[in-house]
Order: C-alpha cells, then sequence, then structure tokens
C-alpha cells in the first residue's frame, strides 16, 4: 500500500500530475459554476467532462485512447447519458470508414502494391525532387483528388499508403523528419485546400443540408468555391507547405533508398488488390448516382480483402496495437456531438457565444472575425463535423442583426471550421497519426502554426474579397 501511494503522490507530482490536476480543477469548477447559474445538471456536467477530454487531450495528460475511455465512462455514469448516445461515435459513417482505411492500407502494405506503385510509376519524379517540391506535390495532389473522391477519410486511405511507400523508396526512414512532414501533408491538405470545394468535406455537406433544411437556402459549387478558394484554400494551402518545409526538411538517407529502390514484380494478391481498389474508387466517385456511403463501399472492400479465397490479407497481419487505441480514441471523439447535442450542451453554448457578441453595432470586418470565432469555437468542443449543425439554427437571427444575407451568415462559418486547432477535430489526420505513427505533438504544431500565420492574412484577404463579390 505505501509503495502504491508513494508511486500516485510522484506520478501527481510529476508534469502530467500537475497538468492534470489543473484541467480537472477547472473542469469541475465550469460544472459548478454552470450548476450555481441555473443550468441543468446534465447540461453542466457536459460540458465540464467535455473540457476535461480536450484539456486532458491538448496537455498529453493521459494516452489518447485513454482519455477517451475516461470521458465516454464519465458521459454514462457522471452524466448519466443513455449509453446509445455515449457510444453513438462507434456507429457513425466516419468510424467504419476509418476502420475500413486500416484494413486497405494494411492490404496494400502486406500485398507489396504501395511499393510496387511508389517504385514503378512515381519514384523518379519524387526522387529527383527537392523536399519542397515533394511536399507540394503531395498537397496538390490531395487537393485535386477531392475533385473525384468527395470523402477526406477515403482520400486518405488512399494517399497514405502511397505516401508511406514513396518515404520508403526514396529513403526517409521511419521516425524521421522528413517522412513525418511527408505523412501530415495528406490529412491536412487534403482537408484544408479542399474545404473550399462544395461537396469535398463533412462538414460543408452538413452545412448546406443544415441551410437548406432550416432556412431554405441552396449552395451550389461555383460561388462557393469562387468566395473561399482564393482566401482560404489558397492561402493556407501554400502556408501549409511552407510550415512543413520549415519543420521537418531533411534530405533522405541514400543507403535505405539504394535498398527498397528496386521495383519487385506485382504479386497475385496485388493484382487482386488492385481490382478490388479500382472498383471501391469508382464507386466512391459515383456515390451521388447509387447513394451508397463511403463507409459501406470501404468495408465491403475491406470485408472482401479479408475473405481467405481472395488470399489478400487476414485479420493476423492487421496493425491492432496501434488501430485499437485509435479506433477507441476516434470513437469517443465522434461521440461529443451527440453527447453536447442530447445534454442540451451545444445548443446553450452556441446561443452563450451569439448573444456574447455585439454583432448589430460592429463593422463588417469585425463581423466576419467574430462569426468565424464562433465558428472556431464550437468547432472545438463539438469536433468539425458537428459544428454547423450547433450554429445553423440560429443564422436567421444573426441575419437580422446584422443585416446580411442567411447565405452570408453561413459562408462566414466555413473561416472557423477551416481552421482547426487539435488533431481531435480531424478524423482523418488521427488516421494518419495512427498508421505512420506521428506523434501529437507533431501533428499539433503544425495545426497551431497554420492557425496562427493564416488566420490575419485570411481574416483581412476575406473582408476585400467579400466586399468585392458583393457579399456584404
Amino acid at each position: 500500500m505505501r509503495q502504491a501511494a508513494g508511486v500516485m503522490v510522484r506520478g501527481m507530482a510529476s508534469g502530467a500530475g500537475r497538468r492534470a490536476a489543473l484541467v480537472i480543477f477547472l473542469s469541475a469548477a465550469l460544472a459548478l459554476g454552470l450548476r450555481i447559474s441555473g443550468a441543468p445538471p446534465q447540461m453542466a456536467d457536459s460540458l465540464a467532462l467535455v473540457a476535461l477530454a480536450i484539456g486532458f487531450w491538448a496537455l498529453g495528460v493521459l494516452p489518447e485512447a485513454l482519455t477517451g475511455l475516461l470521458f465516454l465512462l464519465g458521459a454514462v455514469t457522471i452524466v448519466d447519458l443513455a449509453p446509445p448516445v455515449v457510444f453513438s461515435g462507434f456507429t457513425t459513417t466516419a468510424f467504419w470508414l476509418i476502420f475500413a482505411g486500416v484494413i486497405l492500407s494494411a492490404s496494400a502494405t502486406k500485398t507489396g502494391l504501395s511499393h510496387w506503385l511508389a517504385a514503378r510509376f512515381l519514384n523518379a519524379r519524387f526522387a529527383a525532387s527537392s523536399y519542397a517540391a515533394r511536399v507540394s506535390l503531395i498537397v496538390l495532389f490531395a487537393a485535386a483528388l477531392a475533385l473525384i473522391l468527395p470523402s477526406t477519410l477515403a482520400r486518405v486511405a488512399v494517399l497514405l499508403p502511397l505516401v508511406i511507400a514513396l518515404c520508403d523508396v526514396v529513403g526517409y526512414q521511419p521516425g524521421s523528419k522528413g517522412r513525418t512532414g511527408l505523412v501530415l501533408a495528406v490529412p491536412v491538405g487534403t482537408y484544408i485546400v479542399p474545404i473550399t470545394f462544395l461537396p469535398a468535406n463533412l462538414p460543408n455537406i452538413v452545412l448546406a443540408g443544415s441551410l437548406e433544411s432550416l432556412h431554405d437556402v441552396t449552395l451550389t459549387f461555383g460561388p462557393y468555391m469562387l468566395l473561399h478558394f482564393p482566401v482560404i484554400g489558397l492561402v493556407k494551402g501554400v502556408a501549409l507547405v511552407l510550415i512543413l518545409v520549415h519543420l521537418f526538411q531533411q534530405d533522405p538517407t541514400p543507403q535505405a533508398a539504394q535498398q527498397e529502390n528496386v521495383a519487385k514484380p506485382l504479386s497475385g494478391a496485388g493484382l487482386r488488390l488492385i481490382a478490388i481498389m479500382g472498383a471501391t474508387l469508382l464507386l466512391w466517385s459515383l456515390d451521388f448516382l447509387h447513394g451508397v456511403s463511403p463507409a459501406w463501399i470501404g468495408l465491403g472492400a475491406a470485408v472482401l480483402c479479408l475473405m481467405p479465397f481472395m488470399q489478400i490479407t487476414d485479420l493476423k497481419a492487421m496493425p491492432f496495437n496501434t488501430a485499437f487505441p485509435m479506433l477507441l480514441y476516434i470513437g469517443a471523439v465522434l461521440g461529443i456531438g451527440a453527447v453536447m447535442t442530447v445534454s442540451g450542451a451545444g445548443d446553450a453554448l452556441s446561443r452563450m457565444l451569439v448573444a456574447s457578441v455585439p454583432l448589430q453595432e460592429a463593422s463588417n470586418p469585425v463581423r466576419l472575425t467574430m462569426l468565424a470565432i464562433i465558428a472556431a469555437a464550437t468547432s472545438l468542443v463539438t469536433t468539425m463535423p458537428v459544428a454547423p449543425a450547433m450554429t445553423a439554427p440560429f443564422f436567421g437571427e444573426i441575419a437580422a442583426s446584422t443585416g446580411w444575407s442567411v447565405a452570408a451568415v453561413a459562408m462566414s462559418q466555413v473561416l472557423g471550421y477551416a481552421t482547426p486547432l487539435m488533431p481531435y477535430q480531424l478524423p482523418p489526420l488521427m488516421l494518419a497519426m495512427a498508421m505512420a505513427n506521428i506523434s501529437m505533438r507533431d501533428a499539433t504544431r503544425v495545426l497551431l502554426l497554420l492557425a496562427l500565420i493564416t488566420t490575419p492574412i485570411t481574416m483581412i484577404a476575406a473582408h476585400f474579397w467579400w466586399q468585392a463579390l458583393g457579399w456584404y
């Protein structure tokens, strides 16, 4: 007992222990303050629990999956929410698309397909390029793929094995700075730039659907892209390349490159996987015709890869030591939105944020900035896909107080959810981190620098661009 107590005392005295104590104290103070102010207990406890989880994730107090399990346990026992609500993240299409992506990626690695494609078709240009050119090519390709493949998670599942294989072929070894930068270019690049393509990301689809159902406003591809691409996609895309080059530029290891540089013949399993992936990509790109979710298409492809008669891969070859904690983490993160919605905390937070900013008296640039901050703050608590649904009911009220159109108010939200601050906000980034063993610290550094550098530029450019296009 004494030894156990000593371990606990030393743990609490450590840096992680002090950070944990601070987060717990602030979360408890939040719950107490909300209860004293008259908030329903379930709402107060939900906000405090979400704040606790976000604090633990942001400060690295515990492993991400363990924090996720604590959040799920607390939501069921302390907040007293129904298990179907708390564990709803595990039933979302995003979760199952990530699950399918893990299997497809592992299949591409085991069969040698990713290395074969990298060495056979992509190696020459990639190897001859500078590090800045390599990052730029990945970001450009990741963005362009969004025009034919609307799911961010699907794009990461397709691109990441190729980029990892290219790193092996060129000579960027696992754990190296150069490899980390190239891997991060995939999930961040395929979210940040395509956020300006209307059907390319889930938050865009949620925003468009909420606008149409609540306010009878229909968004179209051309005006949406014209408004956002120059001030969000272009600015953030260029900044992302510069940040990744600054943080992670490194020459590859020639010895490693020579060992991996021979394109071996593709096996029969690899050929069968090409057929499966080709059909999967085709079905993903045509989802507007058949209406089947990319998650179920991906899961079908993953199950086919696992079938014994296909002889592609099996469950024993799956990287469950890294995938299982990541899937627990993602399931918990995806459940935050449901917890916030059912407890009423999400609605209360959105109302509080809208009521706390003096939109009526402010100038247009200040209004635009405030509305973007509201979207960013909401997405920080509810995650990116949920944030537009939380703020959409208040667009009419905001439009009346500002004199803007409902569409203009909605478009201001894109500036906010195009600025992720933490990896947990982006499930595609979490998938990439797990598949390539990228640290939370490296991913967070990239997101925070991207937000810090681009936000002032984006907001100033957006004001003049919106004014020129007549949005206000």
